[in-house]
C-alpha cells in the first residue's frame, strides 16, 4: 500500500471510528438511561448534564476516530498480527481490513462494558447480548475475524513450509481439516447457544400478566421481546451456517466453544470464589462479557485473555486498596482490557503460550490450578480486609 492510499485509509478510519464513537454514545444513553435516573435519584446533587454530555460526546468521538486509526495502522498497515514473511489467506488485504473492522466493533462492546462496569457496578444485557450475535453474525458472515496462526505445510517437492492461516477450534483451519455441514455440529452449537441464552440472557421488557391476555396478545407481546428474537436470529444463522459448511461453519463452531468454555471458566470461578468468600465474589455480568469474548476470539485466546486479566485484577485491586482502601472493584474492566491487549499483541502471546494448547491434560491441569488459586487468593483477600490495617 502506497503512501497516499495509506493517508487516506487511516482519514476513513479516523471518520468512521469518530461516527462510531458518537452512536455508541447515544445508544448507551438510551440504554441506561434508567440506571442513570436511578443514580441521579440517590444523589444529593445534579451537575449540569447538558454541558456534561457535550463534553462526553466530543470525548468519544475523539477516543473513537484515534482508536480506529490505531487500530487500522497496527493491523493493516503494518501487519502487526501476522508473522513476517509468510503467506496465506489471513494476509490477504480483504482479510486484514475485515479483521480489523471486526475488532473495531468488538473494541466498542468491550469499552462499553468496562465504562457502565466502573461508574455502575454492573455489565448489563443490553451490552452483551447484542455483542454475542454480533460476534455470531461476523464469523458467519466473515471468518476472516479469525485470529491468525502459523501452520506448517508439508510439501512432497521440497521442505515444509510456514503459511498463515486462521485459529478455529481445533488449531490452525487449513492445517488440520476441513469441515462440512454435519448434525452433530449442528447440535452441538444449537444446544451451547440454548444453554447461553436460558443461563445469561434476561427479559428486556417488564412482563404483564398473561392471564388477563388473549393469545394474540400474547403472540404479540413475545414477539415483540427483544429476547425471544436473539434467540430466533441465533438459531437461525447456526442452521444456515451448518447448511453451507465449510470455513464459515468452522468460524461459528470455534465462536460457539469459545463461548461456552470461556464462559464456563468464569462460572466456575465464580462457584469457588463465592465459597471462599462466603458472598457473591463475581457478578454474572462478568460470566456474560466472557461469552462475549470467548464467541468474537474462540476458546483458546479466550483462556489467555482470561489469565491475564487475573493478574490485572490483582494488580488493581492492590493499588487501589493501599492507596485508597478501596476493597470493592469491578472484574469487568480487567476482562476488557485483557481481551484487548489479547487480541492486539496476539502474534506475540500466540507464539509463547501456543504450547499450553497441545496437551489437553495439561490444559485442564492449568484451568483447575487457576480456578483453585483465585478462590484461596480472594480468601486471603478477605482475611486482609477483615484486619482493617490504618492507612499509613
Amino acid at each position: 500500500m502506497n503512501g497516499s492510499a495509506t493517508v487516506v485509509v487511516l482519514a476513513l478510519s479516523g471518520v468512521a471510528g469518530g461516527l462510531a464513537g458518537y452512536i455508541l454514545n447515544r445508544c448507551m444513553s438510551w440504554l441506561l438511561e434508567e440506571i442513570r435516573m436511578t443514580e441521579i435519584s440517590h444523589s444529593s446533587h445534579v451537575l449540569d448534564s447538558h454541558e456534561s454530555e457535550s463534553q462526553s460526546i466530543v470525548l468519544v468521538i475523539l477516543l473513537g476516530g484515534a482508536t480506529a486509526v490505531g487500530v487500522v495502522w497496527w493491523e493493516v498497515i503494518s501487519q502487526g498480527l501476522l508473522v513476517q514473511n509468510v503467506i496465506g489467506p489471513s494476509t490477504a488485504t480483504t482479510a486484514l481490513v475485515l479483521r480489523a473492522g471486526g475488532h473495531l466493533v468488538f473494541f466498542w462492546f468491550l469499552a462499553a462494558a468496562a465504562w457502565v462496569d466502573i461508574r455502575y457496578r454492573v455489565i448489563p444485557d443490553v451490552i452483551t447480548t447484542p455483542g454475542v450475535i454480533c460476534g455470531l453474525v461476523a464469523m458467519a458472515v466473515f471468518p476472516q475475524v479469525l485470529l491468525p496462526v502459523t501452520a506448517v505445510t508439508e510439501r512432497s517437492f521440497a521442505a515444509a513450509d510456514l503459511t498463515a492461516d486462521f485459529l478455529v477450534g481445533w488449531g490452525p483451519l487449513n492445517s488440520s481439516r476441513t469441515i462440512g455441514s454435519s448434525m452433530p455440529h449442528l447440535v452441538m452449537g444449537i444446544v451451547i447457544f440454548i444453554l447461553w441464552w436460558v443461563a445469561c440472557t434476561s427479559r428486556w421488557t417488564i412482563k404483564t400478566s398473561v392471564m388477563s391476555q388473549g393469545v394474540v396478545q400474547r403472540a404479540i407481546q413475545c414477539m415483540k421481546e427483544p429476547r425471544n428474537i436473539v434467540f430466533v436470529v441465533g438459531v437461525a444463522i447456526l442452521l444456515i451456517v451448518n447448511l453451507y459448511g465449510g470455513i464459515r461453519l468452522a468460524a461459528t463452531q470455534s465462536g460457539m466453544i469459545g463461548l461456552a468454555i470461556s464462559a464456563g471458566i468464569v462460572w466456575i470461578t465464580r462457584a469457588g470464589a463465592s465459597a471462599a468468600l462466603g458472598r457473591e465474589a463475581m457478578g454474572m455480568g462478568d460470566v456474560t462479557l466472557m461469552a462475549m469474548v470467548g464467541i468474537w476470539l474462540g476458546w483458546q485466546p479466550a483462556v489467555l485473555t482470561f489469565f491475564l486479566a487475573t493478574f490485572i485484577g490483582l494488580a488493581h485491586g492492590l493499588i487501589q486498596f493501599f492507596l485508597h482502601r478501596e476493597n470493592e472493584l469491578p472484574f469487568g474492566p480487567s476482562l476488557c482490557l485483557a481481551a484487548v491487549m489479547i487480541t492486539l499483541f496476539w502474534q506475540s502471546v500466540w507464539s509463547r503460550f501456543s504450547f499450553i494448547f497441545d496437551d489437553v491434560v495439561q490444559l485442564g491441569t492449568v484451568l483447575i490450578l487457576v480456578v483453585l488459586l483465585t478462590a484461596v487468593t480472594l480468601f486471603i483477600w478477605r482475611w486482609v480486609r477483615e484486619k482493617n490495617w490504618p492507612m499509613a
